[in-house]
Formats: structure tokens, sequence, C-alpha cells
């Protein structure tokens, strides 16, 4: 069973009940995708689901974020399938055709990478903070408290604490370096990565584009050696976004450009500040 389906909520499981089923068969279908979420499968692949979905301007009041970015995962998938190319950023306001569509289509055939960039997207919606305590002298340290958007710090956190904390800070770079690629491509390239790159909360980012896709494949590669990554069967999916990173960022490169384009910001509002 797809992990992803297991975090969807009552309302989503009533949002696709009157969407797809007359009102006689709605207790039906809700038992039915209750007992056997794998039933889901041919449902969302209903174009006019995402459609509906997509137009709504309260759309995480009607369903949750997991439903609503697998939507449009499967919906990036579809256009990928329609297209022998896909484009790839190689300047804040130039893309080039690349004809990977295949690759990419064979990397995201895997339900483990599927659920992986669903569940990478949702843990962007909202910041998390956390504290860290500096040593500046004997019996001596200071508190500061930082954000996991801050790609910078958390690279050099990664190599300054030991596990299991150090899992932590590689898989939180790595899936930062992988959102930056996919829905925010244009702020690693030319002038504009600098101006949206003042916010400490968001760090420098020294890394930009085919560097910033380097540098989180590598960090992936890490997290998938860590004992932590192998209690949490985590390793063979760290592993294949490590090897296949910019084939995963892709979609989400759809997803930016034709559907998130005007509400990214609203979405994703840490970007905005």
């Amino acid at each position: 069973m797809r992990e992803v389906f297991s975090k969807f909520s009552s309302r989503d499981f009533q949002f696709l009940a009157d969407l797809v089923v007359e009102e006689r068969n709605k207790a039906y279908f809700l038992d039915l995708v209750t007992r056997d979420p794998d039933s889901l499968d041919l449902v969302l692949e209903e174009e006019e689901i995402f459609k509906k979905a997509a137009q709504s301007e309260d759309v995480f009041v009607r369903i949750s974020p997991y439903l609503y970015f697998e939507l449009l995962l499967r919906q990036a998938i579809r256009d990928i399938k329609r297209e022998a190319y896909t484009l790839e950023q190689v300047g804040y306001r130039t893309r080039v055709p690349v004809f990977d569509s295949q690759k990419v289509l064979q990397v995201l055939s895997r339900d483990a990478i599927r659920d992986y960039l669903v569940e990478l997207l949702v843990s962007f919606i909202r910041i998390n903070q956390f504290t860290i305590y500096r040593r500046r002298g004997k019996g001596i340290y200071f508190k500061k408290v930082l954000s996991d958007m801050d790609f910078d710090l958390l690279v050099e956190m990664s190599e300054q604490v030991d596990e299991p904390y150090r899992f932590v800070f590689l898989k939180r770079a790595g899936d930062l370096a992988l959102f930056l690629s996919g829905i925010f491509s244009e702020q690693l390239f030319g002038e504009q990565s600098y101006s949206t790159a003042k916010s400490q909360r968001k760090g420098n980012w020294a890394y930009k584009g085919e560097e910033l896709e380097k540098k989180g494949s590598e960090l992936y590669h890490e997290a998938s050696e860590s004992e932590v990554a192998k209690e949490k069967e985590l390793s063979s999916v760290l592993t294949m976004m490590a090897e296949n990173f910019t084939f995963t960022k892709k979609p989400l490169n759809v997803m930016a450009d034709k559907y998130l384009y005007f509400r990214k910001y609203d979405i994703f509002p840490s970007m905005g500040n």
C-alpha cells in the first residue's frame, strides 16, 4: 500500500466521494476506501479530481496537504508522459528542453519515491525551529534558535553533531536542496537568487543550480549510510534519491511552473518572508 494513503483524512475521503459517486453510493465508497486504501489508486487517476482541487481557493480547508500534493504529483506525471522532454532551468528566465522523460517516469514509477516527494512537500508548508547550544569557552554556552530552512546551517550542523542528530540534519538539508531545485528553481540562478537569499531563515544558499543538486545528492547519500536511516527503513529510498536527484526534481518543476506559479508563496509562506 502507498504509505501516503494512510495519511489521508476523513475530509479527503468525503471530498473524493462527493466527486466520484452518487449520493446513494457514498457510504459504500467511504467504507471501501477506509478498509482498502489501495482502491484509491484508480480513483485518484481521474483528472477531474485534480482540476477541482487545483481550482479551490480554500484547498487546505477542504482536503489535507497529503491529498493535494498527491493529486499535483499525479498530474505532473501525466504531463511528463505527454511530452518527450522536460524543461531544465539554466538561467533566471531561460529553460532548455532535455529529452529525459522516460528516465524521469522510470524513477517515478517507484511508490517509495512518490511517497517521499509528497511527504517532502508537506514538510515545507511550515517552518520548524530548533535550539542549539554553542560553546564559547570553558563551561560557557550560548543558546540560539534556528530555522530548518537555512541550508548552509543545516550542512554545517551535519558536520558538527553526532548521531542521531547528524542524520536529521543531513536528511533535512537534502530535502531542502530538492525542494529549492524543484519548486523555487528560479531563485537559484542570476541576480534574483541574491535578493531572495537575504532572509536569514533561508540561509545564503551558496550552492546554486547544478551545485545545489550535486550537494543535495551527496547529502542524501550520506544520510542513507546512517544507522538511523537503517533503523527507520529509509536507506534504500535515500539511496534512490541520491542517485536520481535530477530526475526526482522534474515533477516538482512541472508543478511549480504549471500549477503552483501564482500560489506557491501562499502555500509555502516562509519562502516569501
